[in-house]
């Protein structure tokens, strides 16, 4: 019984497809680090609309109780 590989599948750059086993070691591990920066990116943009949804709650709280004590 012989054991199929399947191939690796191709990265896409700048609207260009590539094999990876055409890639130089330099290259993957340069493609590598930009997935992980766009993911990081992801991330960090989805924390930050939390802390703005989080900053709307609190400041519409502070205004609901800025007109209580006008009153």
């Amino acid at each position: 019984m012989t054991e199929e590989t399947k191939p690796l599948p191709t990265i896409v750059w700048n609207e260009k497809e590539y094999k990876q086993e055409d890639l130089t070691d330099t290259q993957k591990y340069l493609f590598a680090h930009l997935l992980d920066i766009q993911k990081k990116e992801q991330n960090a943009k989805f924390a930050m609309d939390q802390v703005l949804a989080m900053k709307e709650v609190f400041s519409a709280k502070l205004e609901k109780e800025m007109e209580i004590r006008k009153e």
